[in-house]
């Protein structure tokens, strides 16, 4: 099983105008697999969008129809469609035919880590990994 640190900080900025509050902004970095990368926000998109790329998968897409294509990761000759729906996301891999739809963001860290690796076991064939978080202190 691989480890994955997930370090976190926010800070709090002015919304620029007098209707405007406060508000927190945070960042995100993930050391895995001897790498360091930033991502955007603590969901599945970004998770799994991360942890795929690290594993040399690599944001493709496959045209459908005269001017529709469908988004997704591939790594030797397999493809994964990626489809966000509202609230949830959609993972397919076109050569096992699994397929798994998802909520996207989730209250507990611990579901969303389970999710993570479900997604992670099930379509990419990637190993389990642990996820831990850390607070940057300033």
């Amino acid at each position: 099983m691989e480890n994955a640190v997930i370090k976190f900080d926010h800070q709090y900025v002015d919304g620029g105008c007098n209707a405007c509050g406060v508000l927190r902004c945070e960042t995100y970095s993930m050391d895995y697999l001897n790498k360091e990368v930033g991502f955007s926000f603590l969901d599945i998109e970004s998770l799994i969008q991360t942890i795929a790329q690290v594993n040399q998968w690599r944001q493709d897409y496959q045209e459908v129809g005269i001017g529709e294509e469908i988004d997704g990761l591939t790594k030797a000759g397999t493809f994964v469609e990626v489809e966000k729906l509202g609230r949830q996301m959609r993972y397919k891999n076109q050569a096992t035919n699994q397929m798994l739809v998802v909520d996207n963001q989730y209250d507990s860290n611990e579901k969303l880590f389970s999710t993570v690796n479900q997604i992670l076991q099930t379509i990419f064939d990637i190993d389990e990994i642990h996820f831990s978080l850390v607070e940057i202190d300033k």
